[in-house]
């Protein structure tokens, strides 16, 4: 790109654009809960990669704005969820779990059990390898669906296949968003240390990583305590679950793009399914719930958003120059 494209009228005004944007995120993000060194790096990611001036650079804002402005969204929500929420549903959900459960796991609900299991495996080879899958199982829900859009946008190209997979996690997100703030629900590990009571503070210093914390003193720090402790920004949004949701997201695109696999993109949901429930972080309802949103996110994309209004903007067609040359073009 030549100086005189870079200083183009069309360049100019993306970049100014983009510069607003970011300048009004800081603003808000100021008045809500105060600025921290990760929303200054984000906002000067961004501009970095307007400024580039390259169109990549432009399509990957574009096409990344649903991940970034969840962040975005899910991060402010420490700033208003515990000023505008009600009663938190403590009781009703671990009702639930017992209800369906408890039967199978010796009168508890599974979370409880796997936490005696735990106690009573002690210090043993087999303790320490649970704790630690679970904890790597865990925490892939931040980065499986990140490294899927990559493959989807960059590696493969498929910007179809991309922009269904990024809308539906955006709806599947605006739709537990708005859950989170209306049925604020405490997960198994509250109930585990506290009972049935409502939350006197919002401070649960290295309670809120649930079994996580095994992973911790193993290792002899405080990774997981602190994360789930300072960065999370709402602590009763177990409903409905996300980390049963993105799993199953992640792998029926995996197996849409390449056909293969079925049963190793079978077995990553369930471990993750498993890793919630073992750490008591989630009930199984949780999940499952999880897993209802997600099919009606797909289908409002499948079958509305997608057919009626992406594919009049997004959709391309490609036209063969030879052997390792496509020339994309606009219907």
């Amino acid at each position: 790109m030549n100086l005189s494209q870079l200083f183009s009228r069309q360049n100019r005004k993306f970049n100014i654009t983009v510069l607003v944007v970011v300048v009004l995120y800081f603003i808000l993000q100021n008045q809500v809960t105060h600025l921290r060194p990760d929303h200054a790096f984000l906002g000067l990611l961004i501009i970095s990669l307007a400024f580039l001036g390259k169109e990549k650079a432009r399509r990957f804002l574009i096409d990344w704005a649903p991940f970034i402005l969840f962040l975005i969204a899910y991060d402010m929500m420490r700033g208003v969820a515990d000023s505008i929420r009600g009663v938190i549903h403590v009781q009703e959900p671990y009702q639930w779990e017992h209800w369906l459960f408890a039967k199978f796991f010796s009168g508890e609900i599974p979370a409880f059990y796997l936490q005696r299991v735990q106690y009573e495996l002690g210090d043993s080879i087999l303790r320490k390898f649970l704790d630690i899958m679970g904890a790597n199982f865990y925490t892939l829900h931040f980065t499986i669906p990140l490294l899927v859009g990559w493959v989807l946008w960059h590696t493969t190209n498929d910007r179809k296949m991309f922009y269904r997979f990024a809308y539906t996690l955006t709806v599947l997100n605006v739709m537990a968003l708005i859950t989170f703030m209306l049925y604020p629900a405490a997960p198994p590990w509250y109930v585990y240390y506290y009972g049935f009571v409502q939350p006197a503070h919002t401070s649960f210093w290295g309670l809120s990583a649930g079994s996580l914390i095994n992973v911790d003193r193993l290792l002899g720090v405080h990774i997981f305590s602190t994360i789930w402790d300072s960065f999370n920004p709402n602590h009763f949004a177990a409903i409905p679950s996300l980390h049963g949701a993105y799993p199953i997201v992640a792998a029926l695109f995996l197996y849409r793009k390449f056909r293969r696999y079925p049963v190793i993109l079978i077995i990553y949901p369930l471990l993750v399914w498993f890793s919630a429930v073992y750490l008591n972080q989630h009930y199984i309802i949780d999940l499952i719930i999880g897993g209802a949103y997600l099919l009606v996110a797909y289908g409002i994309v499948e079958y509305f958003l997608y057919p009626k209004l992406f594919t009049r903007f997004l959709e391309k067609k490609t036209i063969p120059i030879n052997t390792n040359t496509v020339l994309l073009t606009e219907k």
